[in-house]
């Protein structure tokens, strides 16, 4: 449930960070290492990032790639706006990477009843799931008692 609920609140920040058009700086030198550190997991297969498939280790590795060459010898307020842009999607999607089947997010855009307005709704698997299950339950239950479903 803490699982749970910790992801709930990373991915309203991520959502509250992606919506909004100025997106809080990083500290360069800390993103490098972080980096540094998380290229180390995936070669010694141990970590969070240590059990990438080789896919998701070739996209890693290219993103990480493309983050070095951005911010070596840099400062944030040194990069340009899409510079900084591409910099958090990089680091966006790296973060994303570590997280296992049941704890990724997965985004669908919906159009609510009654509304034209198209929303970007983003769940876990794991919520996804419970969702379908507690559906099935209410549907299993109108049936029993005679209700007609859809």
């Amino acid at each position: 449930m803490r699982k749970i609920l910790s992801t709930l609140i990373l991915a309203a920040a991520c959502a509250a960070a992606t919506a909004s058009p100025d997106r809080a700086p990083f500290e360069v030198q800390g993103v490098l290492e972080q980096q540094k550190q998380i290229r180390t997991e995936v070669e010694t297969g141990k970590g969070a990032y240590g059990g990438l498939d080789a896919n998701a280790r070739r996209e890693l590795a290219t993103r990480q790639e493309r983050l070095f060459k951005l911010l070596e010898g840099r400062r944030y307020e040194d990069l340009s706006e899409s510079e900084r842009e591409g910099a958090h999607g990089d680091l966006a999607w790296i973060a994303q990477a570590a997280r296992s089947g049941e704890e990724k997010l997965v985004c669908e855009r919906i159009r609510p009843i009654g509304s034209n307005r198209v929303e970007r709704v983003c769940k876990t698997a794991a919520q996804r799931r419970a969702e379908q299950e507690a559906r099935n339950q209410n549907v299993e239950m109108l049936r029993q008692q005679g209700r007609p479903t859809m």
